[in-house]
């Protein structure tokens, strides 16, 4: 598979064709097993293969991976901000509040259509087991081509032709994207100066049969689409988009260099990896109808098998002798037919018994190993439990069945948003505008925030000194849960003085779904909010006064824990507990804190 005949520096054009052939046929076996892929989540059997026969299949791979996608997205795009910018030691705060608000406002633009795009790109993942994106500036068509947003590409996993000796992205050496493009918008392109050598392929263009092969054969192997309804005056060119850390090719044609440039991302490769189950040392990762394809398999024939059963006892064949004179026209059964013979015996039903009723349970338990399989449970896809259980036995079942699939999102989180949101504010820094950075998070917070210091520092160690925190993955997938463990948080933190409680209550408002919450909340200054403090008791001092009152005795140290063999406090007991210590001991047991929260009956 080496390319070892002409060097890149000495013919890029031949050097870059016979690589991308080495890598397509070092990449034919996944090919095949994709294709088995795609056919199992759209449901597709042969129907030449089971003539008179029952030919059902049942969509269990297809409910998995569409219960498994939406779960995805809800884990990533309910938390707001998406991704949190966290500064580590020796890094400036303030400067992570504006990169925060810059990519909340980058991954919410309009034109991007971050959520479609994510979508498409997971659910590639789950059905092929890995998938590819690509995150690339916009630039508007001005004479200045002034920057215009950063674009984020689900891009086909047939058209993606990587480094077979790496195993990650960030390994890779070089990667190669195959495009099909128009010859007349070529050579717009190259009139602004983007290409070269356009007008010497008009002999070159691909014929109807070979465009999109890739897509088009999977979904004529369907049914779906027999032939591409091209326009035959439409001239359309191969592209072969070459990448490597120093080099940046475009060949048309597998013969002309129509671009050549230095890598113009500092050496990265503006490629992101996605993999639903990764496998050690493998480039490729397992998806969701690999996992269970033999399984399907077997639950469609047990559903076919019990169906042509049923078939045969309704509609039963006939035993007739063959010296009778019997009108086979008439020999169908259904409701009032007559079956004209001379002979009423040489016509017998054939005896079809009836299946067992153990049969009728092994769907169940089929479907039950996919579950494990794959780790989608039931109960995770909203099915009741088989006996009756209280709301919190729901949950928690609920709880348990995401366990696998958590980790699968957290995977997904940490290593495509954080590459997403550093990608993003490496091109920030290289085409974004200061002013334009300005209008975003806002002057005031600009000056206030020095945002001018992210353009006059290495954007490399920029990168290094901050943490982009995906914030879906700290939260659980169970809406319940979530409401739950914020009203506990806002029971306890609830005017207290060292908690932002716009932002608390914000939260609050943001899991309990309220829409229009900039209405609700009045942004209070921290001087009024201490002014709205409830007063303590006479000798106790002011929330965070920190100290006892003048002339008067500390306070008592926290209660110990239990010794061996005692039980623990409970959770409201250790609550009223650490308020009576924080009280300066004012508080007897068993008397009402004047400083908790009231909550309504």
């Amino acid at each position: 598979m080496d390319v070892t005949y002409k060097t890149i520096e000495e013919d890029p054009a031949a050097y870059i064709t016979a690589l991308y052939d080495s890598v397509k046929m070092w990449r034919l076996p996944y090919e095949d097993r994709w294709k088995r892929y795609y056919k199992l989540y759209r449901n597709w059997r042969d129907v030449g293969q089971t003539a008179f026969k029952s030919n059902i299949f049942v969509p269990y791979i297809f409910s998995i991976v569409e219960s498994v996608v939406p779960k995805m997205l809800g884990t990533i795009f309910n938390v707001r901000p998406i991704i949190s910018v966290i500064p580590r030691k020796g890094a400036a705060e303030d400067m992570s509040k504006l990169l925060e608000t810059l990519l909340e406002y980058q991954l919410d633009e309009d034109q991007l259509e971050l959520f479609t795009k994510i979508l498409e790109f997971f659910k590639e993942c789950s059905i092929y087991g890995s998938s590819f994106c690509k995150v690339i500036p916009k630039f508007n068509s001005d004479e200045a081509a002034s920057f215009n947003y950063i674009d984020v590409e689900p891009i086909d996993l047939f058209h993606i032709f990587p480094d077979y000796r790496a195993k990650s992205i960030r390994r890779m050496k070089y990667i190669m994207q195959l495009e099909y493009s128009d010859y007349d918008e070529l050579l717009k392109l190259e009139e602004q100066g983007f290409y070269k050598n356009v007008k010497e392929l008009v002999g070159y263009c691909e014929s109807q049969q070979t465009v999109d092969s890739y897509k088009k054969e999977r979904l004529t192997d369907i049914g779906i689409l027999e032939d591409y309804g091209f326009d035959s005056s439409r001239k359309t060119i191969e592209l072969i988009e070459y990448w490597d850390r120093e080099k940046m090719y475009i060949i048309a044609a597998k013969k002309f260099i129509i671009k050549e440039e230095e890598n113009p991302l500092g050496g990265l490769l503006p490629f992101i990896m996605a993999r639903y189950v990764p496998v050690q040392h493998e480039l490729y990762g397992i998806g969701i109808p690999e996992i269970a394809e033999s399984l399907q398999e077997e639950l469609n024939s047990v559903r076919n098998q019990r169906m042509d059963n049923v078939n045969l006892i309704l509609n039963r064949m006939f035993v007739v002798n063959k010296y009778a004179d019997i009108d086979f026209d008439s020999l169908i059964s259904y409701p009032g037919n007559v079956i004209l013979t001379n002979d009423v015996n040489a016509v017998v039903p054939l005896r079809t018994d009836d299946i067992t009723k153990s049969a009728y349970m092994e769907e169940d338990i089929i479907k039950k190993d996919i579950d494990n399989a794959t780790g989608e449970w039931e109960y995770s896809r909203g099915a009741t439990p088989p006996r009756r259980e209280t709301a919190t036995g729901i949950v928690r079942l609920q709880q348990a069945s995401n366990i696998r699939f958590d980790t699968v999102v957290k995977m997904l989180e940490f290593t495509v948003l954080r590459s997403i949101a550093k990608m993003f504010l490496w091109l920030d820094f290289h085409f974004l505008e200061p002013k334009e950075f300005a209008r975003i998070v806002g002057a005031e917070e600009f000056v206030k925030y020095n945002g001018q210091l992210f353009y006059e520092q290495d954007i490399d160690e920029v990168l290094k000194m901050y943490n982009f925190q995906p914030m879906g993955s700290s939260t659980t997938a169970v809406k319940e849960v979530r409401v739950q463990q914020l009203m506990q948080a806002y029971q306890m933190f609830n005017m207290d003085p060292m908690i932002n409680q716009v932002v608390l209550r914000r939260m609050v408002l943001e899991a309990l779904d309220v829409k229009n919450i900039n209405r609700l909340l009045i942004e209070q200054p921290a001087q009024a909010q201490e002014q709205a403090m409830p007063p303590g008791p006479p000798g106790v001092p002011p929330p965070g006064a920190g100290g006892p009152p003048a002339g008067g005795p500390p306070p008592p140290m926290p209660p110990a824990p239990p010794t061996p063999g005692q039980a623990p406090q409970s959770a409201e007991a250790a609550m009223a507990e650490m308020m009576r210590v924080q009280g300066g001991g004012l508080i007897q047991k068993g008397a009402q804190n004047p400083m908790a929260p009231q909550l309504p009956q």
